[in-house]
């Protein structure tokens, strides 16, 4: 008797979504012809059907079908709360902007997925953008289905987030690396990993008035000599201002033995 019920319930949730969208449809396709019919003086426009809804309902359409157990990926009452703990309030209405113009809508996520987030917790970084107060670093999931991997995202809200591609992010894979080219910020190094293969790499960047701008990106080959949790620092070392040098680990050879050298870069 108690699965009639659910399946019952569950015909009338869809049957009454079904509904609503076709309201939707309707009242959008008169706005559009009355609009087309003020702009061109006509009194009867043909119109192809609207085949999409408004960005604002589709995505009162995926909260509405979210389940309990799961979260909208851009929910940023849930992120503040349950995964920062209060103890940053991070504003994401700018990247959100932007989804909105691209028709990215957000995903649907258990929220168990979050527990390694909330675990990894923060990374002190130090001073980052030079206003005498320190920045950690922190990781959290795609906001939306266009982002393909996770994002670093920092307690200070003026600095940007840093987008990437892949799965395996942690807030100890971001590295102050100094104030290379004296300016009063810091640069920083991302040690980026595909999670499966032993080449990795590692990019700098350095904090500009638009943004995060790539500096140089040069590999990383899994070792035994070299270990990124506590060896990320030995990498890198200033020789002037604007100048750095990095040791790149390109491969390892048939004996065993690292293919690297010291190479230099300006910032």
């Amino acid at each position: 008797m108690e699965d009639l019920v659910v399946i019952m319930m569950n015909f009338i949730k869809r049957f009454f979504v079904f509904i609503i969208c076709l309201v939707i449809v309707s009242c959008e396709r008169k706005i559009e012809e009355r609009h087309i019919e003020q702009k061109t003086g006509t009194k009867k426009v043909f119109l192809e059907p609207i085949n999409q809804l408004s960005y604002e309902w589709q995505l009162a359409a995926i909260k509405y079908g979210t389940s309990k157990d799961s979260i909208l990926s851009n929910d940023i009452q849930f992120i503040n709360y349950s995964i920062l703990g209060r103890k940053f309030k991070l504003d994401i209405s700018k990247y959100e902007a932007e989804s909105r113009k691209k028709g990215c809508y957000p995903l649907r996520l258990q929220k168990k997925m979050f527990n390694e987030f909330y675990i990894e917790g923060f990374n002190n970084l130090g001073d980052l953008n030079g206003d005498n107060k320190a920045d950690s670093v922190f990781v959290l999931h795609a906001l939306n289905h266009c982002e393909e991997g996770d994002s670093y995202y920092f307690t200070d809200n003026s600095i940007p987030r840093i987008l990437t591609d892949s799965n395996c992010c942690h807030p100890y894979s971001i590295l102050n690396i100094g104030d290379i080219d004296e300016d009063g910020k810091s640069e920083i190094a991302e040690y980026y990993s595909s999670c499966a293969s032993r080449y990795k790499a590692i990019t700098i960047y350095s904090l500009k008035e638009s943004g995060w701008k790539e500096i140089k990106s040069f590999s990383f080959v899994l070792n035994d000599k070299y270990f990124i949790d506590k060896d990320f620092k030995k990498l890198f070392r200033k020789t002037s201002k604007n100048h750095l040098e990095y040791y790149e680990i390109s491969d390892i050879n048939m004996e065993g033995d690292l293919v690297a050298e010291w190479k230099k870069i300006k910032i």
